[in-house]
C-alpha cells in the first residue's frame, strides 16, 4: 500500500526543544546583513579602506578586509551557532557602526564604507538601521536565540522556506536603506541646502 498524497512530512524531532520567536528571525536577519557587509569589504575593500583612513585608522585595505572578515565571522557564528555570546558580539558591533556613522557625518565623509564600494555617504538611516539591528540583537541576547539549521528543523517546510524567504527579503530592503535610500537622503539634502543658500544669497 503506497503512501497517502495527502499525508503532509514533517522533519523528525530534535533531541531538545526548540522554541523559534520573532526575534530569532530578525537576528537572522541582522547577521545576514554582517555578512554581506562583511564580504562586500573583501571583496572590494576600496570604499572601507578610504573611509578608516579618513577617520585615522591606519591600515586601510588590510584593515578593511580584517573588519570584513569579523562582520562574515560573527554573522555566520550567529545564523549557525546562535547563543547569547554570539549575539551579544553583534549587538556590539551595530552600536560601533552607530557610532562610526556619527563620526563620519561629522567629519565630513563622502563614504560610510558599510558595503565596500558600494557604499553610500554617511546618513540618518545608517545610523538608525544599525541602532535598531543593535538593539535586536541585544534582544535576542538576552532571549538565546536559535540556531537557523535547528530551528528550521524544528517546524514544518512551509514554515522553514517561508522564514527562510522573510530573511531574505528582509535582508535585501536593510541593503537597499543602507546604499541606495542613503545616497537618496544625502542627496535630497545636499540640494536643499544648496536651494536655502541660493536663495539667501539672493
Amino acid at each position: 500500500m503506497g503512501p497517502c498524497p495527502h499525508r503532509q512530512i514533517y522533519p523528525p524531532p530534535l533531541p531538545y526543544p526548540v522554541e523559534v520567536a520573532a526575534w530569532d528571525v530578525l537576528f537572522w536577519v541582522t547577521c545576514t546583513v554582517l555578512v554581506v557587509a562583511g564580504a562586500s569589504k573583501l571583496s572590494e575593500p576600496s570604499g572601507t579602506a578610504a573611509a578608516l583612513g579618513a577617520l585615522g585608522i591606519p591600515g586601510r585595505d588590510a584593515a578593511a578586509r580584517a573588519l570584513g572578515a569579523v562582520e562574515v565571522g560573527l554573522g555566520l557564528g550567529g545564523l549557525a551557532v546562535g547563543g547569547r555570546v554570539i549575539a551579544a558580539g553583534v549587538a556590539v558591533a551595530y552600536a560601533f557602526f552607530a557610532v562610526v556613522v556619527l563620526v563620519a557625518r561629522r567629519r565630513g565623509l563622502a563614504s560610510c564604507g558599510c558595503f565596500g564600494a558600494r557604499s553610500a555617504p554617511p546618513s540618518p538611516v545608517h545610523v538608525a538601521v544599525n541602532a535598531v539591528s543593535a538593539a535586536v540583537a541585544a534582544v535576542a541576547a538576552v532571549a538565546r536565540p536559535v540556531p537557523v539549521a535547528d530551528a528550521l528543523a524544528a517546524v514544518p517546510w512551509p514554515t522553514a522556506a517561508a522564514a527562510l524567504g522573510l530573511v531574505v527579503l528582509v535582508t535585501a530592503l536593510v541593503v537597499v536603506l543602507d546604499t541606495v535610500a542613503a545616497d537618496v537622503v544625502e542627496a535630497t539634502a545636499a540640494l536643499r541646502a544648496q536651494t536655502i543658500a541660493a536663495k539667501e544669497d539672493r
